[in-house]
Order: C-alpha cells, then structure tokens, then sequence
C-alpha cells in the first residue's frame, strides 16, 4: 500500500470513528421534536379558549384536551434537564387548571428546591396563589408576566385578578386572550393543512412520475450531463478529507476561536449562537468549495456542467416545488417512524433550539439566511452535483441515489434525523436526475428548510413560548 493510501485509511478510520462516536452520542440527547409538539400543545390550549369554538367533544377532538397536554408534558419531563425548569412551571399551572391542585404545588415545591432566580421566585407566587387560604405577594403580577407565556401567563394572571377582585383587568385580560386564541387557531389550521393538502398533491405527482417512468424506460439515464473521469479512489479521497475538513473546523478551529475570543463563556443569547454558527457554517463553506474546486482542477471544465440551471430559472422552480411537494408525504411518514423507534431520543439539528430560543427579527434573518440560503448551495453542490453525478457513474441508478441520501443524513450528525433526510436527501437526488439542474434541488432543499423554519416561527411566536 502506497503512502497516500496508507493516510487515507488512517484518515478514514478516524471520520468513521467521529461520525459514529457523533450519532451514538446523539441518541441520548431528547429530539428537539418534543419541544416542538410542546409548542403545538401551548398552541392548541391558547386556541381552545376562543369562545367561537364552543365548549364540546368537537373542540377536543380537534385541538386536544387538557389531560393530553398534562401527558405531553409528563413525557418530555421523564428526564429533564435543567433547561426544562420553565416546564415545570407551565405542567403545574396545566393540573392547577384540571383542578388537581395537590400535584400542582408539589410540582412548584419541587422547584423551589431546585431552581433559583426567576423560576423559583416565579414558583413561589404560584404556590401562594394556590394555596389554602391563598397568599398574595406584592411582586406577583410582575414575576408572572416575566416568567410565563401565553396561556400559562393567562391563567395565572387570571387567579390572581380574580384573588385581588380586580374586574376591570379581567376583562381587559379576558379580551386579549380571546383574540390570542382566535390567531392561534388560524396559526394551527395553517400549520395542519398545509402539510396535508400538499401530501396529496405530492401523491398525485409521484403516480404521474411512474407513469411516465414506465412509458419511457428505455431512456434511463439522461446523457446530457458528462460521465465522470475519476474512479473511487479518488472519489473516497475527495470526500474522506472533506469530512476531515467538516471535523477539523467544528470540533478543532472554531471551540479555538471561539476561546480565545470570549475566553470560552458559554454563549447564551440566541444572537451570539447564531453569529458563532453563521461563522462557523461560511468556513466550512469556503473550505469544502475550496477543497472540491482544487480536486476538480485538473479535470478541466466538464465537471462544473454538472452545476448549469438547464432550462432556466422557470424549469429549475417547477421542478424544485414539485420535489417538495412530492417530497412531503415521505419525509413525513419516515419521521413517524423514527420517532417510534427512538422513542423521543436522538438529538436533533441544533440550529432548531437556536431558532425555538430567538426573539428579535436580526436573529430570524441571519438564521434564515444560513437554513434557506447557505446551506442549499453548499450542500446541493456536495452531495447532488458532486457525489451523486460520481457514484451515478458506477452503480445503478437507484443504488446511487440511496447512497447519496444516506451520506447527506450520516452528515448531520443526529439519529432522529437520520430516517427522515436519507428520505429527503434520496428524492432530491431524483428531482437533481429527473430535471437534470442542479438549481432544481437547491430550490426544493431551501423551500423545505423555509417551511421547516416559518413553522417553527409560526409555533413559538403564535404562544409566545421559550423553553
């Protein structure tokens, strides 16, 4: 074995190792999909208190009861992290409101132990509240509307009006939260809808796909595109030492930079999170385009076709929406299934927890920027105009689309994700195949990220939540 290969292989070896050590290490992390259907839960309370709905069996069967909020709850605080404090707090006001009072102070109790500053000045205004006889304390009203959102800050500050007789805030209150419930059961219609009427759409396109598929089998594989003029050899080294680069900059030079700046304080405030991962994403970006421009070097220009918008703009976004919407029912039925199997475990992407924690428009914009714009480019480049168009060349052409789903999940980094974007990644290897333009799937990869992150926006914003 020659040199070169001989530190191919060591170098290898050592990606597997982090990329495995990386999704085991995942697993014990909790989704941040449970935070998420907990922002759904605070929705659908926040909605069920619009008086348009009425009081009946109808209304619980569309936005849920107050006992399936508790269970959501209990579930995400199985084992909870520090973080989750504020939880607790939202859980007690949940069994207060059911009218299980006992539990409800043993839950702020319990925080008075653990907690400290807000929360547990927060728990104990929310103990005196409810206790027999209740207690009013003069920094109360204060506390809660610092503390508490939506419809836990309403219930609240609805027992405490209530024990100060103060009739006219109550209505005032009253009138607020009734046209915070009617928003956020146009935000939940919105969210539910969408995703299903454009499953069916997306059902409807792939039975007109096969169709076509099956008409046409003979023309397989579109030739317009030139083969590749490298074997996988080269292929292994051109993606082994980009991985090593991914590595290198996010486990090695950016904790550096970020130490010698800040002396290794922890960033707190979602605005520091993103400029570190805005940072941190544009030199993985101008290093993996440097690497993969200086391996194409010396094959001269015919690789770089693989990267023209062939028939446009106009071609490149009808194929890009109807990618996504084909998309759709896949992806999410592969995440029904993950989430079964995990059982709530695997970690999730950590730009989610930044977006979920955001509360100003400079923070929304640059993150939006980096989910819709950065990373469809870059990685549309790496994994569907360079690795698909290489493997295309030598294995069958679904093997390759497979193959190339499963690189573009392993390269997240989190097993809750890893189901769902081998889906997501495999379709935008066809829509990239099928359209021949490699601004079809930069289209579709960034109309899933911008539905992905208006969602989110549409969730945390419409109930004020922060976890």
């Amino acid at each position: 074995m020659s040199f070169k290969r001989l530190v191919l292989a060591a170098l290898s070896v050592v990606v597997a190792a982090l990329m495995t050590v990386s999704l085991l290490g995942s697993y014990l992390q909790p989704q941040t999909q449970g935070q998420i259907n907990l922002l759904q839960t605070n929705l659908s309370l926040q909605a069920r208190e619009w008086q348009a709905l009425g009081d009946s069996p109808a209304r619980d069967r569309l936005l849920g009861d107050l006992q399936g909020a508790i269970q959501a709850y209990e579930k995400v605080l199985q084992t909870p992290p520090p973080q989750n404090q504020p939880l607790r707090l939202q859980l007690g006001l949940l069994y207060a409101d059911a009218g299980q009072g006992d539990r409800a102070l043993k839950t702020w109790q319990f925080l008075l132990q653990e907690s400290q500053g807000t929360i547990h000045a927060t728990a104990e205004v929310l103990i005196h509240l409810w206790s027999e006889p209740p207690q009013l304390l003069p920094e109360a009203e204060g506390l809660i509307k610092e503390t508490l959102h939506g419809w836990f800050r309403d219930r609240a500050l609805q027992r405490l009006y209530e024990l100060q007789q103060r009739s006219d805030a109550l209505r005032a209150l009253a009138s607020a939260e009734q046209k915070r419930a009617k928003a956020a059961f146009y935000r939940l219609a919105l969210l539910g809808t969408t995703p299903l009427l454009g499953s069916v759409i997306g059902i409807g396109l792939w039975i007109i796909w096969i169709y076509q598929h099956l008409r046409r089998r003979s023309q397989n594989t579109p030739s317009s595109l030139p083969p590749v003029t490298w074997g996988w050899e080269s292929l292994w080294e051109a993606m082994v030492i980009w991985f090593a680069l991914f590595f290198a900059i996010n486990l090695v030079l950016m904790p550096l930079v970020r130490a010698l700046i800040s002396k290794g304080l922890p960033l707190h405030s979602a605005i520091a999170q993103t400029l570190y991962a805005l940072v941190s994403y544009s030199t993985l970006m101008v290093a993996g385009l440097g690497w993969l421009g200086y391996f194409l070097r010396p094959f001269g220009q015919r690789p770089w076709k693989w990267l023209r918008w062939q028939g446009g703009l106009g071609g490149a976004l009808r194929w890009g929406v109807g990618g996504y919407l084909a998309a759709l029912p896949l992806v999410l039925i592969s995440s029904l299934i993950s989430q079964a199997l995990l059982k709530n475990q695997g970690g999730g992407n950590p730009l989610l927890e930044i977006i979920l924690q955001s509360r100003d428009y400079p923070t929304f914009a640059l993150l939006y920027v980096m989910v819709a714009l950065m990373a469809p480019l870059f990685e549309e480049i790496l994994f569907r105009g360079f690795f698909f168009r290489s493997v295309q060349s030598y294995l069958p052409l679904g093997t390759a689309m497979g193959l190339t789903g499963v690189l573009f999940a392993i390269a997240h980094l989190n097993l809750a994700d890893l189901l769902p974007l081998t889906v997501l990644g495999t379709v935008l290897s066809y829509i990239y195949w099928r359209s021949q333009n490699i601004g079809a799937a930069m289209i579709l990869h960034s109309i899933w990220n911008s539905g992905s992150f208006l969602g989110l926006l549409l969730l945390s914003g419409g109930t004020e939540a922060g976890f």
